[in-house]
C-alpha cells in the first residue's frame, strides 16, 4: 500500500503516528545511514583542537558556527536524502538497505550542491541566523530539507529542485511551514533534553562521537515525517493538476 495517498497531508496527528511507524520499521536501515555519515564526519571533527573552534573571541564563534552551517548543508543533507529514499520505498511496500541508500544519497550529492553560489549564500544566512539559538536549524530545517527530497526522489537538481520545492510550499505555504516547524521541534525538544547530559558525561572524543551519533539518529525521525510529509503533498499537487 502506498502511503503517502488518499489522506489528509496536514493531519499532524497522523503524520507523526505514522512517520514514527515508518521509522521504527526502518530503524536498522536508518541507523546504518547514520552510523556511516555521522560517526565519520563527527570523528573529523574531533580532531580539531578544541582551542581552535571554542577558544576566546568572535573569531572562534564565528568558527564554531561556519562548522555548524556546513554540516547541516552537507552532511545533514546526504542523510536526509538517503533517509527519503528508504522512506520512499517503504511506503510503496517496499525496502532498501542503509547501505544502499548511502550509495544512492552519494550519486545525487553533486545536483544537491550544483546550486553552488546560492547555497554558499544560503550558509551565509545560517550564519547569522545562528546568533539566535536554533533559529537557523529551524529555517533550514522548515524551508530547505524539501531542496533535498526533491534532489533524492525527483531527480532534480539546482534551481529546479528549488522549484519543484516550491511548488509543494504554494498549496498552502502557512500550513506547509507550520507543519514543517512542528516536525523540527522534535529534534529541538531531543536535543535540549540530553544536553544536560554533556555536564556529566567525560569530555573526551569517544563520547562526543557517540552523543552526536545518537542525536543524528534521532533527527532521522524529522526527516522520516517530513519525507511522508512531502509524498503527500506532492500526490495533491498531482491529484489537484489532473482535475
Amino acid at each position: 500500500m502506498n502511503d503517502a495517498q488518499s489522506h489528509d497531508p496536514f493531519d499532524l496527528s497522523r503524520i507523526i503516528s505514522q512517520g514514527w511507524r515508518l521509522y521504527r520499521l526502518n530503524f536498522v536501515a536508518i541507523a546504518t545511514v547514520v552510523l556511516l555519515v555521522s560517526v565519520p564526519v563527527n570523528a573529523a571533527l574531533s580532531l580539531i583542537p578544541p582551542y581552535f573552534i571554542f577558544g576566546q573571541g568572535a573569531y572562534n564563534a564565528w568558527i564554531t558556527r561556519l562548522l555548524s552551517a556546513a554540516k547541516l548543508l552537507v552532511f545533514n543533507g546526504l542523510i536526509a536524502m538517503a533517509v527519503a529514499r528508504i522512506i520512499d520505498a517503504s511506503s510503496k511496500g517496499a525496502a532498501i538497505d542503509g547501505s544502499a541508500a548511502i550509495r544512492h544519497a552519494l550519486s545525487r550529492l553533486g545536483a544537491a550542491l550544483s546550486l553552488g553560489p546560492i547555497l554558499a549564500l544560503f550558509a551565509i544566512g545560517l550564519l547569522l541566523l545562528m546568533l539566535v539559538p536554533r533559529l537557523g536549524e529551524a529555517v533550514y530545517y522548515a524551508i530547505f530539507i524539501f531542496y533535498f527530497i526533491a534532489v533524492s526522489l525527483r531527480n532534480r537538481s539546482g534551481m529546479a529542485a528549488i522549484g519543484y520545492a516550491r511548488t509543494l510550499f504554494r498549496i498552502q505555504f502557512g500550513q506547509v511551514f507550520w507543519c514543517q516547524f512542528v516536525f523540527f521541534l522534535f529534534s529541538a525538544v531531543f536535543t535540549a533534553g540530553m544536553l544536560p547530559m554533556l555536564l556529566v558525561l567525560p569530555r573526551i572524543p569517544a563520547v562526543a562521537i557517540g552523543f552526536n551519533a545518537i542525536l543524528d539518529l534521532f533527527l532521522a525521525y524529522p526527516f522520516t515525517m517530513s519525507t511522508l510529509f512531502f509524498l503527500e503533498l506532492d500526490a495533491m499537487k498531482s491529484e489537484n493538476g489532473a482535475r
